[in-house]
């Protein structure tokens, strides 16, 4: 069960590292004690523990986005607005990973990716029952309530109005993993006129990826993670890569009214610790709402990046925003490749270490903004680029730790409504506000306003600018994530610490401090 924490984290043995670690011990020094006492000067509204090494958070739309029966409440089809607020909540994954330490007793130390019970990991349903391996994994479901609505007055910014409690409670579902979990995303495309379930696709140290669906059981109104397909085992010649990073094609050529039929299918691309990339169609085998099965087809894979002649890991990957043919990835190299998927044998642009001064760990494309991303490393700053002038980024803020994660708001992926407009229906889209999980430092909120308004071959004044920051983490801050009910009510934040597997739900606006 899930327990609050009550009195300091223990020690976590250093044989649960994470595969980022050994990495980024040298920005330690750096940013840890720069920031005061966590505990006062971080106020957070709730805070858990995980029973394994927290190393991704990801949250979704409300549940009355695409889940009909739910929003629709049991008063007809109009529904009633009591029940629709009810069911507003937002879904959110926690997903775990430990190395688990095995007897050496009567046989040698495992080689990474080997299954501690000598099981061949290729063969079988990796349903919620499966056997662990020598990396030890979960999928931590939880559904946050909506929070009483509080509406700013004329008078009051939406940044100052008063924010209401949010808390994780016990989780809907924990689903045991085949192995660790180091990345996870949902598929923010959905067709509101044909709502189906919500998919959320998990990379794991085995080196595959697994899709879960989000169902409910009207019986007893609780929510769980369904396994709905898996991709294949490495073939031999892949050994024992860790599957390090994933995305959805989810923003490569989003459209009006985000709609199912106005893009070539699901894809996936993912990044491994052997330097390769892959690609992979997702097709649907059933798409009834609490039974989805998909098929997880590989399409390509090529080797992407090296470092003094051997292979690289690569941390990070994603589509590009506008150009469905392009994807991008960033390693241990410090470099960022950006590629056409039509020919891999050579990056089309390459930006190295005259740029970064360490390993590319995070790229996030914004989700309207055609050609526009972020990206994070090692050397503990974000950059914003314009893939149409990619020499230079536009903007660089400096984050106080290592980057990990990169999370534009959630308002941006409702500006789908009407091509080119910049706002929805209460004018609350926040086009440059950027949260970033920055490790050893914590979590950080950015802004850019300029993005706003942004246009090719316009120059802006660097106001980009760190706005607020969390620091009660007490180990590297690895997933943070929004949650966002809606235009009306105020946002919170979730974060999660990897050695002492702490997750906090914090207010994005405190007091004094004017987003």
């Amino acid at each position: 069960t899930q327990h609050h924490i009550i009195k300091n984290h223990q020690n976590i043995s250093i044989v649960n590292e994470h595969p980022s670690s050994r990495k980024i011990n040298r920005s330690a020094t750096m940013s840890e004690g720069n920031h005061g006492n966590a505990e006062s000067d971080s106020p957070w509204l709730d805070r858990i523990v995980t029973p394994l090494n927290a190393c991704s958070l990801e949250t979704f739309l409300p549940v009355s986005y695409y889940y009909r029966p739910v929003a629709e409440g049991s008063g007809g089809n109009e529904g009633n607005k009591g029940e629709k607020h009810k069911h507003r909540n937002v879904p959110l994954v926690i997903g775990c990973y430990q190395l688990n330490e095995p007897s050496f007793s009567s046989r040698e130390e495992l080689k990474i990716g080997e299954s501690d019970d000598g099981s061949d990991e290729e063969n079988g349903d990796l349903g919620p029952n499966a056997k662990k391996s020598s990396r030890s994994g979960e999928l931590r479901l939880f559904m946050i309530p909506h929070p009483a609505e509080s509406l700013p007055s004329p008078l009051q910014s939406r940044e100052n109005a008063p924010c209401q409690p949010s808390i994780f409670g016990d989780p809907s579902h924990v689903l045991e993993m085949e192995s660790g979990v180091l990345d996870g995303k949902w598929r923010r495309r959905f067709d509101p006129k044909h709502p189906t379930s919500p998919l959320f696709a998990s990379a794991c140290a085995s080196g595959r990826i697994h899709i879960h669906s989000l169902c409910h059981s009207s019986k007893s109104n609780l929510w769980s993670l369904s396994h709905a397909g898996s991709s294949k085992a490495l073939s031999s010649d892949g050994g024992s890569a860790l599957c390090l990073a994933l995305a959805w094609n989810d923003s490569s050529c989003a459209e009006v009214d985000n709609t199912l039929n106005e893009y070539s299918g699901d894809q996936i691309v993912s990044s491994y610790s052997n330097g390769t990339v892959a690609l992979h169609q997702v097709e649907s085998i059933k798409s009834d709402f609490n039974d989805r099965k998909v098929g997880i087809l590989e399409t390509h894979r090529w080797n992407a990046h090296t470092m003094f002649g051997c292979p690289s890991e690569v941390w990070t990957c994603s589509f590009l925003r506008g150009d469905e043919n392009v994807v991008m990835s960033g390693a241990d190299d410090c470099s960022l490749k950006v590629w056409d998927i039509r020919r891999t044998l050579r990056p089309t642009h390459e930006i190295g270490d005259a740029e970064f001064e360490a390993g590319v760990t995070a790229i996030s494309c914004h989700p309207y903004l055609s050609h526009i991303f972020a990206v994070g490393s090692y050397d503990e700053k974000v950059r914003i680029f314009d893939h149409r002038k990619i020499d230079e980024p536009l903007w660089k803020v400096s984050v106080g730790g290592g980057v990990w994660r990169i999370k534009w708001h959630p308002s941006c992926w409702q500006v789908t409504t009407k091509k080119g407009d910049d706002s929805d229906s209460n004018g609350n889209v926040c086009s440059g506000k950027i949260l970033v999980a920055a490790m050893h430092g914590g979590c950080r909120i950015l802004d850019i306003p300029a993005l706003q308004f942004y246009e090719l071959n316009t120059t802006f004044s660097d106001d980009a600018r760190v706005v607020a920051e969390f620091t009660a983490h007490e180990s590297m801050a690895y997933g943070s994530d929004w949650l966002w009910f809606g235009p009306s009510v105020n946002d919170s934040v979730a974060s999660c610490s990897f050695y002492d597997r702490q997750a906090f739900m914090w207010n994005p606006y405190p007091a004094g401090k004017i987003i």
